[in-house]
């Protein structure tokens, strides 16, 4: 049988972002999150596993929290940089890993497709359901990882907190959006109490 994900199966990476604080759900790591027969990251491994060999998280604190689901437990390398520093430190891996690419999804984020890195290749893509752009689901080039590094530096020597915006380093590298259904979001993601119940209402049990 031929394989499904040949390009992202040995040419990428992926990186599941589980950096949140999960602040209006009273403070939790939403990955974690009861959701069906699981919790959320149940949801994104099995999505997301078959697609490519190299699978990590990049989370900050203990990593044994994460442990059952044997995948590597990457800490940003400096707080203070939002979600970009998540986005360096899969580059980080990405690139020691010899990747070329790297896909990045938010860990509150249950409901991606199934075939999400070969729909966003090649890279730099990001997702967009509707009007609304999805800049964390993105497939970055390895290559711009130092282009990165040196965003972050100059926006932490100047201060502006606009260069953090994930979508703002995405248009200096030409990143395109890719249009995905906006009828059954699949990138609704898991912010509130609300959020929450409707996503345990959608998912399979």
């Amino acid at each position: 049988m031929s394989d499904p994900f040949p390009a992202a199966r040995h040419d990428g990476a992926i990186v599941i972002l589980a950096g949140g604080t999960g602040s209006r759900l009273g403070g939790c790591d939403k990955p974690l999150l009861p959701l069906g027969a699981g919790c959320v990251l149940d949801h994104l491994v099995a999505t997301l596993r078959p697609s490519c060999d190299r699978l990590a998280i990049n989370a900050n604190g203990n990593p044994a929290r994460f442990g059952r689901w044997s995948l590597p437990v990457l800490p940003d390398a400096r707080a203070g940089d939002g979600p970009l520093g998540g986005v360096l430190c899969a580059l980080d891996w990405a690139r020691a890993a010899g990747a070329t690419w790297v896909l990045t999804v938010p860990g509150d984020t249950p409901f991606v497709p199934r075939d999400l890195a070969q729909l966003l290749l090649p890279a730099p893509r990001f997702a967009a359901s509707g009007e609304h752009a999805h800049p964390l689901v993105a497939t970055w080039p390895v290559a711009c990882h130092d282009a990165l590094r040196a965003w972050l530096e100059a926006a932490r020597r100047t201060g502006d907190h606009r260069a953090l915006r994930v979508r703002a380093f995405a248009a200096s590298i030409g990143a395109q959006a890719v249009p995905f259904d906006a009828a059954d979001d699949p990138f609704f993601n898991i912010n509130t109490p609300d959020d929450l119940r409707r996503a345990r209402e959608r998912a399979p049990t």
